[in-house]
C-alpha cells in the first residue's frame, strides 16, 4: 500500500511540472483574418459565445493574422471578429466536435460604420491541419439513431473500419486491431481495463453528448494501445435547466422469427421482457458559476436464443447512474468532478448445445470518478490537472438459479459434464469468481500556442500521465468431466482443481510532446512523440482451500516480472491541395506499443491451484480417488523477463474533398504491420516430427499433415511467456467515407471498406464467436498449435458497407436509418490427432476464408412523430424496426471438429426482426 501512495504522489509533483489542455473532451476552432484584398489582418479581437461556455471566450488575431480559441467543449458556437476600421463580423452556428481542430477564416470588409455582417457557419467538413482518420457521433446521431440500446457499443461499432466479433459483443477491432489493442475515454478517463483490455464502465447512452472514434494516426499523448481511441464524451448542465425521460419497449408479440423449425426444434428466438427507461436533468445550481447533469437509466432485457427453452431466459439488468458538476472558479480557471457507476448482470448467452444450469452471469458494479481543473494561464497556455479511475466489484455466478449474488457455494459448486459424443454440456457453470478491477490515474497537461517561432506557427502539447491498475478475483473451476459411451456403458474422465487467487497488477508512466506545426496557409506537420515506463508485477495472494477460503499460506509476491520502456515517435502532414482549403492531402506514420494486459500473465501467478487428473465414479458422483493424479501446476510456467511489448507500425494516406457546404468525401488508405506479441514456448519438452493422413470426416481431404510428437516425460515440460518469432499481424485496407453534417435538416455517415487481416496470434485458434485478442492466452504450449495456423485473423471481415442517416421532415416527423452490410467471420475445421502424447486438437487447413460464417444485411429503421407541449417542451413517440429485413445470418457453427456430426451446422443467430417502440419527452 505504502509503494502505491509514493507512486501516486510522485505522479501530482510530476503532472504539476506538466500541466496542459486535454483533447480528448473537447475541440479547437483556429482560422486567418484578412482583409478584402486578402493581406492578413493582426489585432482583430475574435469572441466566442456558446451554451456550453460560461460568458464569452477571447482571443486576438497575431501578425499573421491567426487565432486560436481551445478548450471548447462539443457544441455550436457564434464568433464574432472585431477592428477598428472594418465592419464586425458574425459567423453563427459554428460546429465543434469532440477532437476536433475547426477552421474557420474570416474575411472583414473595411467601414467607417458601426456596421455588422452575419453569416451562417461555412467551416470545412473536412480536417484541414491533422492527420488522425477520425468519425465523429454528435448529439443528433446519438438521440436519433435506431440502435439496439445495449450501451455504447451500438454507436461505437457503426463506425467505419470498426468490426465487433458478435452482433451482441461489447468487444471490437478497427482495420485490423485486436480487441485488447484499443483505448476507452470517458470524458477523458481511461477505462480500458488492465486484465483484459476491454472497456470496463459502460455509461448511458441517452448520457451521451458526442462519440469520437479516432481508428487511425492518434498523436503522441494516446499512449499503451495499437488500434482505436474510443472516446465518449458526456452530456453537461448549462444555464438553462433542461431535461428529458425516455421510453423504450419490446416484446414477443413485436418480434419475428427468422429460423426454420427444422433450425430451433420448434422453440424460436423469444423476447421474455425489455424495458429501458432514462432520466437525465441539466442546469444551473449558481448561474454562471456551477452547472450540474444527472442522469439515470433502468434496463432489463431478457430473452432466449433460438433452440433454448423459453422457460430459462437469460437475464440482463443495467441500472446506470451519472452525476456531473462544472463549477467555473473563476474566469479563467474551472473544476468538473463526474461519478459514474453501472450496477449491472450480464448473463452468458445459451445455445442449443448448453444446458441452463450451465449457463453463468457476470454481476457486480463499477464507482468511476473524475476530477479535472483547467485553467486558462493565457490566450495562449492552458493547463490541465486530472485524477481518475474506476474500482469495480465483479462475480460469476449460475444464471439460472434463485440467489442473490454472489451465490453460496453449495449452489456455485457443481460438477459439469461435456459429452463428447454429442456435444452437449449439463451440469454447473465452467467457473465461479468474486473479484475486484480497478485502475487508477493522474495526468497533467500543457497546450501552448507560439505564434512565430522555427519558421512557423506551433501548437505544442506536452503531458505526463500515470496510471495503476489490475485485477484480484477468487476463481473457482468446477470439476470437469468429458463423458462418452462404449459398448453400452457410459465413461468419464475429468480435472479438478481448488478455487485460487487469479489477477496481477502494472504501473505506467507515460510522458509525450506533440506539435501541430503550421509551416505556411496550406502545409501543417504533426509531430510526436511519448515514452512509456510499464512494470507488471504480482502481489502476495492467499492460499484457499477447496470452498475458497484462506488456508493460512501466502504466495509469494514477485515485484517485477517484466518492464517496458517503449519510444513512440509519430509524424505526419496536412496539405491544402486547393486555395481555398476544400481538397487536402494527408498523411502518417506512428509506432504504437499496446499496454500491458494483466490477464495475459496471470496463470503464471503463484497463488493459482494444480490440476488433477481422475476418472469419474457415476455412481458416487465423484471422482476416484485411487484414479486421482497430478495433471499440472503453474510450477512450470514462467515469464520471461526480457518480454518485449508488442507494437504495430503504421502508415496512413489520406485523401479528402469538400464537395459542397457540409459534404465531404475522403479516401484512406493504411496499412499496419505488428510484431512481438505474447506466447508461450516449450522449454523442457523433446519432440519429433510425425505425420499424419486427414482422413477422418465427410470433409477429409486424405493429404498428409505434418505434426509434432513428445517423446519425453510430460513432466519435464517448461512453458516461458515471451515473444515467439512466428507471431504478427499484417493488414491492408481501404475505405471511403462520405460525411454529411447535421443541416439542412439531415446528416449522413457512410462508408465502404475493404481490408486484409492477416497473421498469428494467441487467438488465432478461436472459432467465429472469439475475440480476437492480442494476448498470449495459452498459444504456443503446444507446437502443434502452429500447424495450419498461418492465414488469416479470426476477426477478418473483408468488406462492410455502412451508412448512417437522419432525416427531419415537416410537421415533426423524423426518420433514422442504421444499415451495416458486412463480410462474415472466417472460420477452420479442426481435427483431432492421436498418439502425439498430448492432447492435440489442430487445424486440417489454413484459416484462408473458404469458409465465413453468414454476412450480416442488417438495416434498422426509425419513424418519430414529435409534438410541441409549449416553450421548449415536446414529446416524441417512435418506432424502431431492427433487423427490417429479418436477416438469419449465424454467428457460429455448432462444431468445427470435422469427425462432429453437427459439423458446420449454424449457431448463434443473430436477432430477428423486431419493433422497439417508446417516447421521448424534452424540456
Amino acid at each position: 500500500m505504502r509503494t502505491r501512495v509514493v507512486g501516486l504522489l510522485c505522479a501530482i509533483l510530476l503532472a504539476v511540472s506538466f500541466p496542459a489542455l486535454a483533447q480528448t473532451t473537447t475541440g479547437t476552432i483556429i482560422g486567418t483574418v484578412t482583409d478584402e484584398s486578402g493581406a492578413v489582418l493582426p489585432g482583430v479581437t475574435v469572441t466566442v459565445r456558446g451554451a456550453t461556455i460560461v460568458g464569452a471566450q477571447t482571443t486576438v488575431s497575431n501578425e499573421k493574422g491567426l487565432y486560436r480559441l481551445a478548450g471548447l467543449p462539443p457544441g455550436s458556437y457564434d464568433l464574432s471578429f472585431a477592428i477598428s476600421g472594418f465592419a464586425t463580423l458574425t459567423r453563427t452556428a459554428v460546429r465543434v466536435s469532440v477532437g476536433g481542430s475547426i477552421e474557420a477564416n474570416a474575411g472583414l470588409k473595411v467601414s467607417s460604420l458601426s456596421e455588422e455582417v452575419t453569416v451562417a457557419d461555412v467551416a470545412p467538413v473536412i480536417e484541414t491541419t491533422g492527420n488522425t482518420v477520425s468519425t465523429n457521433y454528435d448529439k443528433d446521431w446519438v438521440r436519433n439513431a435506431p440502435l439496439r440500446r445495449f450501451t455504447f457499443f451500438d454507436l461505437i461499432n457503426a463506425a467505419p473500419g470498426v468490426s465487433q466479433n458478435t452482433s451482441t459483443s461489447s468487444r471490437s477491432t478497427s482495420f485490423g486491431s485486436n480487441t485488447t489493442d484499443n483505448a476507452y475515454l470517458l470524458d477523458g478517463t481511461d477505462f480500458t481495463a488492465p486484465s483484459t483490455g476491454a472497456a470496463w464502465p459502460w455509461p448511458n447512452t441517452d448520457a451521451v453528448e458526442e462519440i469520437e472514434v479516432m481508428s487511425l494516426g492518434a498523436p503522441a499523448e494516446y499512449g499503451n494501445l495499437q488500434g482505436a481511441v474510443f472516446n465518449v464524451v458526456t452530456r453537461q448542465g448549462s444555464n438553462d435547466f433542461h431535461g428529458d425521460a425516455n421510453f423504450y419497449f419490446q416484446n414477443q408479440e413485436l418480434t419475428g422469427r427468422n429460423t426454420t423449425e427444422e433450425q430451433d426444434g420448434g422453440q424460436p428466438y423469444n423476447r421474455d421482457n425489455y424495458k429501458d427507461a432514462t432520466f437525465q436533468l441539466a442546469g444551473p445550481a449558481i448561474k454562471d458559476k456551477l452547472w450540474f447533469f444527472a442522469s439515470y437509466q433502468y434496463q432489463r432485457d431478457s430473452d432466449s436464443q433460438p433452440g433454448t427453452d423459453p422457460n430459462f431466459p437469460a437475464a440482463s439488468e443495467a441500472d446506470r447512474v451519472f452525476f456531473k458538476l462544472n463549477w467555473q472558479i473563476s474566469a479563467k480557471n474551472k473544476v468538473f468532478f463526474a461519478y459514474h457507476d453501472d450496477y449491472y448482470a450480464i448473463p452468458s448467452r445459451g445455445t442449443p448445445e448448453v444446458a441452463p444450469s450451465a449457463i453463468s452471469v457476470e454481476t457486480g458494479h463499477n464507482p468511476s470518478p473524475n476530477v479535472t481543473f483547467t485553467s486558462v494561464v493565457s490566450d495562449k497556455t492552458y493547463f490541465e490537472l486530472r485524477y481518475s479511475g474506476f474500482y469495480g466489484k465483479d462475480h460469476g455466478d449460475p444464471l439460472n438459479e434463485n440467489c442473490s449474488p454472489p451465490c453460496s457455494n453449495d449452489i456455485r459448486i457443481k460438477p459439469r459434464f461435456y459429452n463428447l459424443d454429442t456435444g452437449q454440456t449439463t451440469g454447473g457453470i465452467y467457473y465461479w469468481y468474486d473479484g475486484d478491477s480497478w485502475k487508477t490515474a493522474f495526468s497533467g497537461k500543457v497546450s501552448h500556442f507560439a505564434d512565430d517561432f522555427l519558421g512557423g506557427s506551433h501548437d505544442f502539447k506536452f503531458g505526463v500521465q500515470y496510471n495503476s491498475g489490475g485485477s484480484d478475483y477468487t476463481l473457482g473451476y468446477n470439476d470437469y468431466i468429458y463423458t462418452y459411451s462404449y459398448g453400452g456403458t457410459q465413461y468419464g474422465y475429468g480435472y479438478t482443481r481448488n478455487p485460487f487467487h487469479y489477477g496481477g497488477e502494472m504501473r505506467n508512466i507515460g510522458v509525450f510532446a506533440d506539435d501541430s506545426f503550421r509551416v505556411n496557409d496550406r502545409l501543417t506537420v504533426n509531430l510526436g512523440v511519448r515514452y512509456d515506463n510499464s512494470r507488471a508485477f504480482f502481489p502476495s495472494y492467499p492460499i484457499l482451500d477447496r470452498q475458497g477460503n484462506e488456508s493460512g499460506q501466502t504466495a509469494a509476491a514477485v515485484d517485477n516480472l517484466y518492464t517496458w520502456n517503449t519510444f513512440s515517435p509519430r509524424i505526419g502532414f496536412n496539405y491544402k491541395l486547393t486555395g481555398d482549403g476544400r481538397t487536402v492531402l494527408r498523411g502518417h506514420y506512428g509506432r504504437y506499443y499496446r499496454g500491458i494486459v494483466t490477464g495475459e500473465f496471470a496463470s503464471a501467478g503463484p497463488s493459482v491451484a494444480p490440476v488433477y487428473f481422475g476418472i469419474w465414479d457415476f455412481a458416487a458422483n465423484n471422482f476416484d480417488p485411487a484414479t486421482i493424479e497430478l495433471s499440472s501446476d503453474n510450477s512450470n510456467l514462467r515469464v520471461d523477463s526480457n518480454f518485449e511489448a508488442p507494437y504495430t507500425d503504421q502508415f496512413v494516406a489520406s485523401l479528402e474533398r469538400e464537395l459542397f457546404k457540409n459534404f465531404g468525401v475522403a479516401v484512406h488508405y493504411t496499412y499496419k504491420n505488428g510484431h512481438r506479441y505474447g506466447g508461450w514456448r516449450d522449454l523442457g519438452g523433446i519432440f519429433v516430427p510425425a505425420t499424419y493422413v486427414d482422413s477422418v470426416g465427410a470433409e477429409a481431404t486424405g493429404q498428409t499433415i505434418n505434426v509434432f510428437r513428445l517423446t519425453n516425460d510430460p513432466s519435464e515440460r517448461i512453458f516461458e511467456l515471451t515473444n515467439p518469432d512466428q507471431l504478427y499481424t499484417r493488414y491492408s485496407g481501404g475505405v471511403l467515407q462520405i460525411n454529411k453534417r447535421m443541416a439542412d435538416r439531415w446528416q449522413l455517415v457512410s462508408s465502404l471498406a475493404y481490408g486484409k487481416s492477416e497473421g498469428i496470434i494467441g487467438s488465432s485458434r478461436g472459432g467465429p464467436l472469439s475475440a480476437q485478442g492480442g494476448t498470449a492466452g495459452t498459444f504456443g504450449r503446444n507446437p502443434n498449435d502452429y500447424v495450419n495456423i498461418d492465414g488469416l485473423l479470426i476477426g477478418d471481415r473483408p468488406w462492410q458497407f455502412k451508412n448512417q442517416l437522419v432525416v427531419e421532415l415537416p410537421a415533426g416527423f423524423l426518420l433514422g436509418a442504421n444499415w451495416t452490410i458486412q463480410s462474415g467471420r472466417p472460420w477452420t475445421r479442426r481435427i483431432r490427432v492421436p498418439g502425439l502424447g498430448l492432447t492435440s486438437e489442430i487445424n486440417a487447413d489454413q484459416l484462408d476464408g473458404s469458409r465465413r460464417v453468414a454476412k450480416w444485411n442488417i438495416l434498422d429503421l426509425r419513424a418519430q412523430k414529435q409534438f410541441g407541449l409549449g416553450g421548449k417542451a415536446n414529446l416524441a413517440l417512435f418506432a424502431d424496426l431492427l433487423n427490417t429485413f429479418n436477416d438469419d445470418a449465424n454467428e457460429d457453427v455448432q462444431s468445427r471438429l470435422g469427425s462432429a456430426s453437427n459439423f458446420g451446422e449454424p449457431s448463434r443467430i443473430i436477432l430477428p426482426r423486431r419493433l422497439m417502440v417508446g417516447a421521448k419527452l424534452r424540456f
